[in-house]
């Protein structure tokens, strides 16, 4: 399978279709909604269950003294990149697959790149569990954090292991996933900084290297897969 898209029989556009584009808006009107209703009338019953709604989750009891309210915050978001890495292996274990189904590109990462980044996925996995330990924490909990980040990354995993998206396509999903994660780790070394966790800062700060060179390796092989690498060297 080519990472290239071909031109096929889409008919989701409406442009190439004027005549019945325009009897769909006529049956809008002979058959309206069966209820009234409005963009305010919805966003008043998001903003009523919003108010009523009770939290995602919680953090379980730690071990100890009570944590103060920096620390929970840190273990909040610590839950949250553990589960983040746990997924993460899982992600680049599928673009393996998808890698030796369909073969790579010029300019693609090759197995062993994935293999190696997989594996650096998680060793972070590992050095976070180890941290959650530590500071008395259940590595196991999903956090209301962690839970929140597992919901929004449903999408990314589903393009990744659709059988019918190519290598192009899982680079495009995983650069949201990577792009979050470089964010999410340098939030996380300063609340660990916050808490008073600077050993851990300074551990965590190699994780967030190894996260930047994978975000250059996605952003570089998704410019080689589209053609834009020799444009871009031209335009520096």
């Amino acid at each position: 399978m080519s990472h290239i898209p071909t031109i096929g029989d889409n008919k989701t556009g409406v442009a190439m279709y004027p005549r019945r584009t325009a009897a769909m808006v006529r049956a809008t009107k002979e058959f309206p909604p069966s209820s009234r209703g409005s963009e305010e009338n919805l966003a008043a019953v998001r903003i009523d269950y919003g108010r009523e709604a009770p939290p995602v989750g919680s953090l379980p009891p730690a071990l100890g003294a009570k944590p103060s309210e920096s620390m929970i915050l840190f273990l909040d978001k610590l839950g949250a990149r553990l589960a983040f890495e746990r997924t993460g292996v899982r992600l680049y274990e599928a673009i393996m697959a998808k890698h030796r189904a369909l073969g790579g590109f010029d300019g693609g990462p090759s197995r062993a790149e994935l293999e190696r980044i997989r594996n650096e996925e998680h060793a972070h996995f590992l050095l976070l569990t180890k941290a959650a330990v530590a500071l008395g924490a259940d590595p196991t909990a999903v956090t209301p954090s962690a839970d929140a980040q597992a919901t929004s990354s449903i999408g990314v995993m589903q393009v990744i292991t659709d059988p019918r998206t190519t290598l192009l396509n899982a680079l495009d999903a995983i650069l949201i996933a990577e792009l979050a994660d470089n964010d999410s780790w340098e939030g996380l070394i300063e609340l660990a900084r916050h808490a008073g966790q600077d050993g851990l800062a300074e551990r965590f700060i190699g994780a967030l290297r190894d996260e930047v060179e994978h975000l250059e390796n996605v952003r570089r092989w998704l410019a080689a897969g589209e053609g834009r690498s020799r444009r871009l060297q031209e335009h520096h």
